[in-house]
């Protein structure tokens, strides 16, 4: 299950990566969550939720998820919070996750109108606070691994002590130690060629915890000879990452906006099991 981002729908998100995740040979799903991705994150986590629970049962056998930005966290929140999914779910790729919240969107106020789950994706909101007091931030016996650019510019802070999409309990990678001086941007993680292989690396391998997730060792030795995944025109893919941004912004103009964090739901304050 490839799970998009804030601010795109599925179809748009895969349509960037369809060549590789063709070459890969497996099945994808992706999902259209409400209002490209910007409503309330309570919500548009029941949708992936209720896709979950369809796809393992059309496949009949456990589903990776490989979440981009506001996908990663989605897929989190679900595996928290909806326990009956850890034993239906193998693994968790997480690229550019805001697990922790970003210091880069400072702009939302009461005189400065924001989406949901924009609001709700700053450093210390209260929905992050919330899911980030739990005692486990990768539940289940379930792999979970993330991916990380220095040069990301909206997830930030990426380096230093408590970079915001690295994961207690995961296998945490850093392009720029896989590749040094990489330029990887935000949406550009998802097909970046460390993210993809990672997924396909951690998705080969069985195990529970950090004994299936991705291992940089074992990622191809020509992993940084291209900047995207296998399977991707290099300059078709630039071209898509370039539009990307102001696709997105001209989306999140169709949005509703709202003047202040949504209220954090009795379900995500209670303690997970």
């Amino acid at each position: 299950m490839f799970v998009t981002g804030t601010g795109a729908t599925g179809d748009q998100a895969y349509l960037i990566g369809q060549g590789s995740f063709e070459r890969y040979g497996h099945p994808v799903c992706y999902m259209n969550f409400p209002e490209f991705t910007t409503a309330d994150i309570q919500i548009s986590v029941q949708y992936l939720v209720y896709g979950l629970r369809r796809e393992f049962r059309m496949a009949d056998r456990k589903v990776a998820l490989f979440g981009i930005s506001e996908g990663g966290l989605l897929s989190r929140f679900a595996l928290t919070y909806w326990p009956d999914l850890r034993r239906r779910v193998s693994d968790v790729l997480s690229a550019a996750g805001t697990h922790h919240g970003t210091t880069v969107l400072a702009g939302c106020s009461r005189t400065s109108p924001c989406p949901s789950a924009l609001w709700q994706q700053k450093r210390h909101s209260n929905l992050l606070d919330a899911i980030n007091s739990q005692p486990d931030e990768t539940p289940g016996n379930v792999s979970y691994t993330t991916v990380r650019s220095l040069t990301d510019e909206t997830a930030q802070p990426q380096g230093g002590r408590r970079p915001t999409s690295v994961l207690d309990g995961a296998r945490n990678i850093l392009i720029q130690n896989v590749c040094p001086g990489r330029q990887t941007s935000h949406i550009g993680t998802a097909v970046d060629s460390v993210a993809f292989s990672a997924a396909v690396d951690a998705v080969a391998h069985k195990g529970k915890g950090k004994k299936g997730a991705a291992k940089v060792a074992r990622l191809p030795d020509d992993v940084c000879d291209h900047p995207y995944a296998r399977g991707l025109d290099e300059q078709q893919t630039r071209a898509f990452l370039d539009g990307s941004g102001g696709l997105i912004i001209s989306q999140l103009g169709q949005v509703p906006l709202v003047t202040s964090e949504p209220k954090v739901r009795r379900i995500f304050k209670r303690v997970a099991r």
